[in-house]
């Protein structure tokens, strides 16, 4: 098998993969390559996404089983999924890890993988997902308190007030801060330590700072570095006699500052949220389409920006005694204020500036009509493209934070959640028909995949182990379909064959002559005028 997808042959593999999946069955027992398959091969659904990725369709519709029978309007379906959720050594198999790194949404929507990824996610993974959360949650909560809601209670002469600011800031500084850099000190060390570092402006960062969310948690720890390192109430120690505060003098030359760092941070907190659309699918792929449409926005933003500089480089150029146009920063201002409706003079005004006129007319003109219509029609096109596919992208935004959180999942706690999936006992086909282990079973909508033949193959002879298998009789609509058509073809050829036989003996029995000389017509029409004659 891996000797013909090394060489291309998929066709080949194609035809293996789906004669080791396929179920038989004698008088005593059911047969199933799947345990043989993956044991041999643990990495082979890495394999294939690394060399024959377009055979991943066929492995995973040979782990499901579809009755043909239904009850109630509902079908029984077997899916074998043992080997993807489970190595051979009791722990994580790594069969999610490669499929989310292929970033292939469609493969990773099929019913098997789906299957998989909200099995370990109702499990394991959101349990400990949520775990993970409540601290931050936790934090936030007291960051809000502490820098905009206390502070600005206007009651600043209640002792206990500030000290509630400040116990709130120094769980903030002493749990939340601390809790983060050493995430990412350890994090930071393992890459530097292992090589995984990547390069911006030549200078090597850290591998995992690739993820947005890791990104925006390590800017939140510097800007709490900084918000610690300029908190007002510490440079106020000892200062007054009416400490904690945050008005002395020592405290006035940090104050501006620190609110920067506690507005960014207050922002970047609310964006790290975000990440917990995961828990809805139709929420996280909303999220996914906002990504998506704001790098249109972006080129939006470059466009205007462009704009804005020439034609306000080209106002500025003109000599007039309009205030709202005598620089480029001012002209630039104007020009932004009128695209996005918020300029409040009168163009009347400026009809004594005709060429200064013509120029705001003609970017009102580029910007505010061709420009913002054109990224309208962008947005357009852009969330049709991430609509058609937009739940697969959600599966696999979820698929790599199973992945990621799997890793960190203590192996009590997985054991038990393996041993809740029940491998290791048989489940039915069709009800007292007791099949294979290795599988869960669920009930689909029989409209949902119609069967109407089924896919087991049975024998009924004997059931020696000595004996090779019987050949499999084919049973496909289309073989037999072509041997069908194979026969026409072969009775008409015969036909065609006869007909041209007949149709030269005729023309050699006209061509032929008797003794007389004449031709066979010739001489029974001389017999046929005799006979008359003697008569």
């Amino acid at each position: 098998l891996y000797w013909a997808i090394q060489s291309g042959n998929l066709d080949a593999a194609d035809a293996m993969i789906k004669d080791l999946l396929t179920i038989r069955a004698d008088r005593e027992r059911y047969y199933y390559g799947v345990d043989a398959l993956f044991e041999r091969h643990e990495d082979f659904v890495a394999r294939l996404v690394d060399e024959a990725r377009v055979l991943l369709p066929t492995l995973f519709d040979g782990l499901v089983w579809r009755s043909r029978h239904t009850k109630d309007g509902l079908r029984r379906v077997n899916y074998y999924i043992k080997h993807l959720v489970v190595s051979g050594s009791g722990s994580l198999a790594d069969a999610l890890r490669p499929l989310t790194a292929s970033k292939d949404q469609t493969i990773i929507s099929h019913p098997v993988i789906c299957l998989v990824s909200d099995t370990l996610w109702s499990g394991v993974v959101k349990r400990q997902f949520i775990l993970s959360k409540i601290g931050f949650l936790f934090s936030l909560l007291v960051f809000m308190l502490s820098q905009a809601i206390l502070p600005k209670l206007g009651i600043q002469h209640s002792r206990g007030l500030r000290f509630a600011i400040l116990i709130g800031r120094a769980v903030n500084y002493l749990f939340s801060m601390t809790r983060m850099i050493a995430f990412h000190v350890r994090r930071s060390c393992g890459a530097y330590r292992n090589g995984r570092l990547v390069k911006v402006f030549r200078i090597p960062f850290p591998a995992y700072l690739r993820n947005f969310y890791l990104l925006l948690g390590f800017i939140l720890t510097l800007l709490l570095m900084a918000m610690c390192a300029h908190e007002p109430m510490f440079y106020c120690i000892g200062e007054t006699a009416d400490w904690p505060t945050e008005d002395c003098d020592d405290a006035s030359s940090v104050q501006g500052r620190y609110t920067i760092f506690s507005m960014i941070a207050m922002f970047i907190h609310w964006l790290l949220l975000i990440d917990m659309a995961v828990f809805a699918h139709k929420l996280s792929a909303f999220v996914l389409v906002v990504k998506h449409v704001l790098s249109e926005v972006g080129r939006f933003c470059v466009a205007m920006l462009f704009l804005l500089i020439t034609f306000s480089s080209a106002a500025a150029c003109l000599r007039h005694d309009k205030r709202e146009f005598r620089d480029l920063p001012s002209a630039a201002n104007c020009l932004f204020a009128i695209t996005v409706g918020l300029f409040e003079g009168d163009f009347r005004e400026y009809f004594d500036a005709p060429f200064l006129l013509m120029c705001i007319f003609f970017f009102v003109t580029v910007s505010a009509i061709l420009l913002i219509n054109l990224l309208i029609a962008q947005l357009n096109c852009s969330y049709e493209y991430v609509y058609a596919d937009m739940v697969g992208f959600a599966r696999l935004t979820r698929a790599s934070l199973i992945a990621d959180m799997l890793q960190a999942c203590p192996p009590m706690r997985w054991s038990r959640f393996v041993a809740t999936l029940r491998f290791d006992q048989r489940v039915e086909f069709d009800e007292g028909d007791v099949g294979l282990s290795g599988a869960l079973q669920v009930k689909e909508p029989a409209s949902l995949n119609p069967v109407m033949v089924d896919s087991i193959n049975r024998y009924g002879g004997t059931c020696s182990p000595d004996m090779q298998w019987p050949a499999e009789q084919g049973q496909d609509e289309e073989d037999r379909f072509e041997r069908i058509e194979r026969l026409m073809q072969t009775a008409l050829a015969k036909l065609s064959k006869t007909d041209k036989r007949h149709e030269s003996a005729g023309i050699d029995s006209k061509n032929t002559t008797g003794p007389s000389g004449l031709s066979d017509e010739e001489e029974e029409a001389g017999i046929s005028s005799g006979s008359s004659d003697a008569a």
